[in-house]
């Protein structure tokens, strides 16, 4: 059987969550570098601060803000916090994307083909990876109630 050459095989650039078993037992992988940021944004942005033991820095306040989704709230102020956390956390941890877009919705004003149920917020962003050539992507989060 010939030796598989490494640029025919399938290279995983990170984990991707949830983690599920894939092929033989390895959990699955993101195999380009957007989706591999996508999940990277993902973690860093659903990690509360605090959480990582060894660098309690890491995160947002963003699930802390989700808690807050069955209490009354403002759509500005909900999405003039949850900008400035995705802002901050950008800026500290992954400095080489720019954000270019941030909106955030309920269940009444959820723009068509999202499914946002009451109490939960979406989360959508538009980015470009600096030095790469304008590489641009976006990310949708659905935060809800994590009780």
């Amino acid at each position: 059987m010939p030796e598989e050459s490494i640029s025919t095989r399938n290279i995983g650039i990170n984990l991707k969550f949830p983690l599920r078993s894939y092929r033989r037992g390895f959990f699955e992988m993101n195999t380009t570098t957007l989706a591999a940021i996508r999940e990277d944004i993902k973690i860093l942005l659903l990690t509360k601060k605090g959480e990582r033991l060894i660098n309690t820095d890491i995160g947002t306040n963003i699930p802390i803000l989700a808690g807050q989704l069955f209490e009354p709230h403002d759509r500005d102020v909900l999405e003039e916090q949850i900008g400035a956390e995705v802002r901050g956390a950008l800026a500290a941890w992954m400095p080489y994307i720019k954000l270019r877009g941030l909106n955030v919705y309920s269940d009444v004003d959820a723009p068509p083909g999202y499914n946002v149920q009451r109490n939960q917020a979406l989360v959508l962003m538009q980015y470009t990876l600096e030095n790469a050539n304008g590489m641009s992507d976006s990310l949708a989060l659905n935060l809800d109630n994590p009780q």
